[in-house]
């Protein structure tokens, strides 16, 4: 049955992200027309470790700050340049950069995002990204890549290290120094150079931080003793050589930036031993605060749950499907219910539409206009091992624990017919409920696509995704609660004594994956329903992910189309990031697990990782495990697979983990590891549907941890390795 909801039938058949992505281009690139315009790891024996390894150095003594913090020195002073006078060819490079901020002691940080219009990307039509939502934020995304322009950069003779090689970017002498300047530490990274442009002139240098930079810090980055191609070293050039020189900055707002640089070369000097000899440029940028970053969907959180209070939402069932063992799914799934709920909107339409963004009311929280209600749609399987006739009077019932479930990329809440997730209900008697993730959805694909011809419009994605995050969270309570669900007759057995397929006294727990640990993370940051969660095939930041996602290869034609320039892709990554992290687990991976949220229960994340996804990127999942100090199986993976150590920072993780986070990695010998260079991996298998969502020894450890908090070590004194041929047959791969 189709429900109609938020003004379009929501897809009742699943579909690839892959697959529709490649038909959308096509519709899309008609709208457009219309209206304008690595290499694989080497091998060596991988290292293991016992413990963590530091992700920084500790402060030197007498460790110095940045000062000046509430000075206006950048294009905020009148007349100053819109283009950053440090920067290459790109406008707004080196980025991020406090050159855009403005004080504002309003603030948490101190600070205020402050982008001209003139500085922003102008699409092929030459109309610049609208930048007035990003001048709400106090500062920039801590998963931010660092992005900067060195012409004809020679990464390996300049010592730049790789993502196997983390712990290099932390020794005495390294060419890249991140400075946590609040607190005087250096900070792990590692780079690569942009390998989608051609060009070496050109091409950007990309800094990643090992770990989610501190949020509300600033941080300072200096590069040196740099090589070129040819083997001569990169100078510093234009108004840092200026500074370095003792020469005045011409011009307008010249002096107040030099002023500023000379801090910052002062604290480098300090704090990280960084002299001027050989430096090509250095430079800072404020982290968005906590409270600017979260502050929003906390708010909406707080208003929607003190509505609620302790009951329950309005939900209607429209759909009650009881399936024999013959129908597509019908072996492991009896009853498959569909319906609506309705939760408090905070976005500005009645009917959530695509275009929508969050209504704003006093102090610029979310607020709902009155008498806005979404009407959300919800699916649940009840499998055969809760009851295996629902429709007969008199069955036996053994009710179910309760789990919500994170769907893929661009499905819907009807799209849980993947064969490891219903094998792994039918056998642990687990009860899935799922929702929408607004604005990622089914129904969402061709509308985000169009925002590609002009990005001025893309707030509307994360602010739907926080609406689903709100949604997430009333599922939830319908499925805990015995007044929600577990009273209806469609979710109880027929006859005059009908029992209950949830068990409500089993604690909630989540399950999510792909799409469904993207937000996932974010949404279990925000909960007070549930304090476990399971994330599979887990990622974080899309401006890491999707040039390394075989999902968006099909997407790529229609951006080339709409902003052409390889140095504004890699910039306009980096910007929407900065707003998607509202929506998704990079903007709260930092209070994920013991260092909750305001009026949040801390909570317990096992990560269940997929080496070599072609869809979703092991290095963002490793990146998530440092920031909030997961400890990993080890070995990890098989020995001699890549030269180096991935998971540098990370602890042994015992053989019964009851941390706050765990990550186990499964790796199929079909599968290579992913390319190093930022383009989707391509070779092998792709075990990203069915590894290890569909394994028994993973599907086990995750009901073992969902049940007890302790996760069991699956894999022994080996690494988690399977075959696709003995032990998985990915015939129904899904989102």
């Amino acid at each position: 049955m189709d429900v109609v909801v938020r003004g379009g039938l929501r897809a009742t058949q699943p579909r690839r992200a892959g697959r529709v992505l490649a038909g959308l281009v096509v519709a899309a690139t008609v709208l457009s027309a219309c209206s304008s315009s690595g290499s694989g790891g080497s091998s060596s024996s991988a290292t293991p470790v016992a413990s963590a390894q530091p992700l920084s150095l500790p402060a030197p003594a007498g460790a110095v700050t940045v000062t000046g913090h509430g000075t206006n020195w950048g294009a905020g002073v009148a007349g100053a340049p819109t283009c950053n006078p440090l920067g290459g060819q790109s406008c707004m490079l080196p980025f991020p950069s406090d050159y855009y901020t403005v004080p504002d002691p309003s603030m948490p940080s101190g600070r205020r995002i402050a982008f001209p219009l003139g500085a922003m990307p102008a699409n092929a039509s030459g109309v610049h990204i609208d930048p007035t939502t990003w001048n709400a934020n106090d500062g920039f995304s801590p998963g931010s890549t660092i992005e900067v322009q060195v012409p004809n950069l020679d990464l390996a003779t300049s010592g730049i290290v790789d993502q196997y090689h983390v712990g290099g970017s932390l020794a005495a002498g390294a060419p890249i120094v991140l400075l946590d300047a609040t607190t005087g530490r250096r900070l792990a990274w590692w780079a690569e150079a942009d390998t989608r442009d051609p060009n070496p002139a050109t091409r950007l240098l990309m800094i990643h931080p090992a770990a989610d930079l501190p949020e509300g810090h600033r941080i300072v980055v200096a590069l040196r003793t740099l090589r070129t191609t040819s083997g001569a070293p990169v100078t510093a050039s234009g108004a840092f050589a200026d500074v370095l020189a003792g020469r005045p900055v011409p011009g307008p707002g010249g002096s107040e930036l030099a002023a500023h640089l000379h801090r910052i070369l002062t604290v480098l000097a300090k704090d990280a031993s960084v002299t001027t000899t050989g430096l090509y440029l250095a430079w800072d940028f404020t982290v968005i605060s906590a409270t600017s970053l979260t502050g929003p969907v906390v708010h909406m959180r707080d208003v929607a749950m003190a509505a609620l209070g302790s009951g329950v939402p309005t939900f209607h069932v429209t759909s009650v499907t009881d399936l024999t063992p013959s129908d597509r799914g019908g072996r492991t799934i009896a009853r498959q219910i569909s319906g609506t709920f309705d939760v408090p909107s905070f976005l500005t339409g009645p009917t959530g539409d695509h275009t929508d963004t969050l209504h704003l009311g006093s102090g610029g929280l979310p607020s709902q206009i009155p008498g806005n209600v979404e009407h959300a749609v919800f699916s649940c399987l009840v499998p055969r091992s809760v009851v295996a006739d629902p429709g007969a009077a008199g069955q036996q019932v053994t009710p179910g624990r309760p789990v919500l479930y994170g769907k893929g990329l661009f499905s819907v809440a009807t799209q849980m017919d993947i064969g490891g997730v219903r094998d792994t209900a039918d056998h642990y008697r687990l009860v899935l409920c799922s929702t929408n993730a607004l604005g990622l959805d089914g129904n969402d694909e061709l509308a985000d696509a169009q925002l590609f011809s002009d990005l001025s419009n893309f707030a509307a994605v994360p602010d739907h995704l926080q609406q689903a995050m709100i949604d997430d969270l009333y599922l939830g309570r319908l499925m805990a609660s015995p007044g929600g669900f577990a009273s209806d007759p469609a979710f109880r057995s027929a006859g005059a004594h009908p029992t209950a397929f949830i068990d409500t006294t089993q604690k909630l727990t989540y399950y999510g994956n792909s799409e469904g640990s993207l937000i996932g993370g974010a949404v279990t940051a925000i909960s007070t329903e549930w304090s476990r969660a399971v994330l599979g095939v887990p990622s974080m930041n899309y401006s890491i992910l999707l040039p390394r996602s075989s999902d968006f290869v099909a997407l790529y034609p229609f951006f080339d189309k709409s902003y052409p320039d390889e140095q504004s892709q890699e910039l306009i990554l980096g910007l929407i990031q900065m707003l998607f992290d509202r929506g998704e687990t990079d903007g709260y991976v930092e209070q994920l697990t013991t260092r909750p949220l305001p009026g949040t229960p801390p909570h317990q994340v096992l990560l269940q990782m997929a080496f070599g996804d072609h869809q979703v990127s092991n290095f963002t999942t490793e990146i998530e495990a440092r920031t909030i100090g997961a400890v990993v199986h080890r070995p990890a993976i098989p020995a001699g697979l890549v030269a180096g150590d991935p998971f540098y920072g990370l602890a042994a993780a015992p053989a019964s983990a009851r941390g706050p986070a765990t990550l186990y990695v499964w790796q199929d010998p079909h599968t290579p590891p992913p390319p190093l260079a930022n383009v989707p991996p391509t070779a092998g298998i792709d075990p990203h549907d069915f590894i290890p969502r569909s394994l028994p020894a993973a599907q086990q450890q995750l009901m073992g941890f969902l049940t007890t908090g302790t996760v069991a070590d699956a894999c022994g004194t080996g690494a988690c390795a399977t075959t696709v041929t003995s032990e998985v047959h990915p015939a129904n791969p899904g989102p």
